[in-house]
Formats: structure tokens, C-alpha cells, sequence
């Protein structure tokens, strides 16, 4: 079930709904055989030129916490392990992603810190996921203050630090803070990772050397690993691996459109409305629709294409079809602007 994103969840300011919504979805995943996420992102939107905005609850830190928990312990009370991301400060000044940041670390504990202190303290999350940028110099991915003194100290997590996919090798080709991805490797298990999460399983090779050659001490590697092997102990994935037939029927039953629908209603935001112009009178018949968006019927980033989808075009024609209105649509300027030099 295509749910709204998480900017759209947040806007509902409706902690009881958002519990609602991820219980289905921790329904719907656990019956699929998932019993990993890699979400959700608790990262605080302070410049909404980022890219990654819609994916994020907001940017008041009490609101990410509130949305975050009601999101996290769903899952982890159905068995399926949440990993807040990204850890931390993903955006940077202008909202560059992957950047340089350098906040103050008192400015972090009162903001950045706080959705993820409450996602494992009070949500019991069992895996967190590093950021592909620099905090104060370190890569997010192999900072000791980070990952160790502030995460496994300070706040005792227990569970598993997992790399965004390839960030690793960011320390060498994007940050310049390791010679090569041996370095990089070696870096990063040492300050705290507990998994190189890469793209390709060929990609071992640029990280192993360091596993051998004694630079990661076996104390560190057996840590690591002991963290994992102790969340798929907890998971029960070598007592019962699969799902069953059962489970596969059980998923054909569901139904959770009508919750889907009910939480895009509550998503609406209405800012203004200058004299009055909704709902729109039923003296006005005809309504343009300008933009692509209209059409495109989004579903938000990393979703699949959907089905059955509705477009916001298509949407309103079904609406006004029956009330004597005639709909009109133009393209307007689309996504794909030509550079001028």
C-alpha cells in the first residue's frame, strides 16, 4: 500500500494515525518475508532546497520525535528491525547533500540528536544507518565521537550501525580523509560501523585488506559481528527463515486503501484561503489544472510504480463529471529545463 510520504505524515500532526499507518505497513513487510528497514529518516529539515525534504518529518525536532517513535516502535514490537537515518546532520548550508557540516555539538544535542536518542531509548530501534557527509571534519561514517563515544557509550545502543550505501569509500573519493578504501575501511570499523553497506558484492575486495592485515583489531570485528549475529538471533531467522504459504494468503487479504486515503486527507495543509475560494462554488464551471504534476500521479521517492494509480487530473474530472463542469489541463513548463550558458 502506496501510503503519503513521510512530509505528508508529519503534516498530519496525528501521532495515533501515523501508528496506525506503520502498523500496516510493519503488517504488510512482515508477512513479505522482511524483517529489516532501512527507514525512517529522522534527519531535521533546516533548508528545504534539500533534495531529501519529502522524505523527513519536518523540521521541529519534538515533531520528528513524536512522528519517529510512533513509526519505529510498530515495527520493532512485530519483529522487524528499524534503522533511523540518516546519523548525522544529512543537509548542509544551501541543502547540499553529502557536505561539509559544522554545527556546534551542544547545537546538535538540543536539534539532531534528540529524534534519534528517543528512536532507540523509547522506540527500542535496533539499527541505525550513518550519513554520506563530513561532521566536523570526520565522515559521519567514521566518526568516533559519533558512533562510539556518543551512540554506544553515552546512550548504551546495543544494536547494529550499518553504512548508507557506499559511503564508506566516501572517505577517499568525495572527502578526501582516507588514502584508499583500505584506509577508508579501516576508519570507519574503528570508529564504531558495524556494516560496510555496499552495492555490489564484488566491492569486498576494496574493503577487506585491513579485516586481515591487523589494522581492524579482532576485538572490533568480533563486536560487529556479535551485533548482528545477536539481532538475527533476536529475529529468529535461523529457527525460521521463510514465510510460509500461510503468510502469502494472509497478505492477499489485506486491505488498507481506505486508510491510505484517510491519512492524504489529513495531510492537507490549507494556508490561506483568500475570499473564500474553497471549496469552490458551485457557480464556477470550469476549473484549469496547469503542470505536470498533475498527470503524474507521484507516489514519492523509492516507490514502485504503483497500480490503479489516480492522477490529481483524473481525480477532479471524476469528481466534477456529474455536476455539470468542464475540466481543462495544460502542461505549463515541465521538469526538463534546458541549460543556458
Amino acid at each position: 500500500t502506496a501510503f503519503p510520504q513521510a512530509i505528508g505524515l508529519s503534516a498530519t500532526f496525528n501521532p495515533e494515525l501515523m501508528k496506525e499507518v506503520s502498523t500496516a505497513i510493519a503488517k504488510e513487510s512482515k508477512l513479505r518475508g522482511i524483517r529489516q528497514i532501512l527507514t525512517p529518516v529522522v534527519n531535521l529539515a533546516s533548508d528545504v532546497r534539500w533534495g531529501r525534504t519529502e522524505e523527513t518529518y519536518g523540521e521541529d525536532p519534538f515533531l520528528t520525535s513524536v512522528m519517529g517513535l510512533n513509526f519505529v516502535s510498530s515495527f520493532e514490537n512485530q519483529g522487524i528491525i528499524t534503522t533511523p537515518k540518516h546519523f548525522l546532520a544529512n543537509v548542509g548550508d544551501g541543502g547540499r547533500d553529502s557536505y561539509p557540516v559544522h554545527w556546534s555539538r551542544r547545537y546538535l544535542e538540543e536539534t539532531h540528536l534528540v529524534p534519534f536518542q528517543k528512536a532507540f531509548q523509547q522506540g527500542k530501534s535496533r539499527s541505525v544507518m550513518t550519513s554520506y557527509n563530513l561532521l566536523d571534519g570526520r565522515p559521519s561514517t567514521a566518526n568516533y565521537w559519533l558512533l562510539t563515544e556518543k551512540l554506544k557509550k553515552d546512550w548504551d545502543f546495543k544494536g547494529l550501525v550499518i553504512s548508507d550505501a557506499s559511503a564508506v569509500g566516501g572517505a577517499n573519493v568525495l572527502h578526501f580523509t582516507a588514502k584508499d578504501y583500505g584506509d577508508a575501511s579501516a576508519q570507519s570499523m574503528n570508529a564504531g560501523l558495524d556494516v560496510i553497506f555496499q552495492t555490489e558484492y564484488k566491492h569486498y575486495e576494496l574493503f577487506i585488506p585491513p579485516f586481515l592485515d591487523g589494522r581492524i583489531s579482532s576485538e572490533r570485528i568480533d563486536d560487529a559481528v556479535s551485533r548482528v549475529l545477536r539481532s538475527k538471533f533476536e529475529l529468529g531467522l535461523f529457527e525460521n527463515p521463510y514465510v510460509s504459504q500461510k503468510d502469502i494468503h494472509e497478505l492477499n487479504k489485506i486491505y488498507h486503501k481506505p486508510l491510505a486515503e484517510k491519512t492524504a486527507v489529513e495531510s492537507f495543509v490549507l494556508l490561506q484561503n483568500n475570499h473564500q475560494m474553497l471549496p469552490i462554488s458551485e457557480k464556477y464551471k470550469k476549473i484549469l489544472l496547469v503542470g505536470t504534476d498533475a498527470v503524474d500521479a507521484r507516489l514519492g521517492g523509492y516507490s514502485g510504480p504503483g497500480n490503479k494509480k489516480v492522477s490529481i487530473l483524473d481525480g477532479i474530472k471524476d469528481f466534477a463529471k456529474n455536476k455539470n463542469i468542464e475540466v481543462f489541463y495544460s502542461k505549463g513548463i515541465d521538469w526538463n529545463l534546458k541549460t543556458f550558458t
